[in-house]
């Protein structure tokens, strides 16, 4: 397991023994002993280790390099977005609409900026 990942699974079990992780997940341990010492475990493995320990099974797949940032953050605002209500929905637009005319009127017109420039 390449050092990125090794860090993430120790830090996220506590260091816990191969042992009390095959308990937490489920798999046995002589089959999570061998993917462990993989360079890059099964997905599915890495997915029930972060399921176990109460992580987000996206970022284990990124921190592996199975699915990259970008990817993930597409996937994520997508269900985020299909999830939504409507009144979310119309919330968040009617938030940026107000947002952009806050923005517009403190923003000073071509000769305000002149006339402070001679001062």
């Amino acid at each position: 397991m390449h050092d990125r990942l090794k860090v993430w699974v120790e830090e996220l079990t506590g260091g816990d023994s191969t042992r009390a992780m095959a308990v937490a997940t489920g798999i046995p341990q002589a089959t999570l002993a061998r993917h462990l010492t993989q360079p890059t475990p099964p997905v599915e493995t890495l997915i029930e280790i972060a399921r176990a320990y109460n992580a987000n099974p996206v970022e284990v797949q990124v921190i592996a390099g199975i699915i990259t940032e970008a990817e993930a953050q597409r996937a994520g605002s997508g269900s985020a977005i299909r999830e939504a209500t409507t009144r979310q929905l119309l919330t968040e637009l009617l938030r940026r609409d107000k947002e952009a005319e806050e923005t517009a009127r403190r923003k000073p017109s071509r000769g305000e900026v002149g006339a402070r420039l001679f001062r």
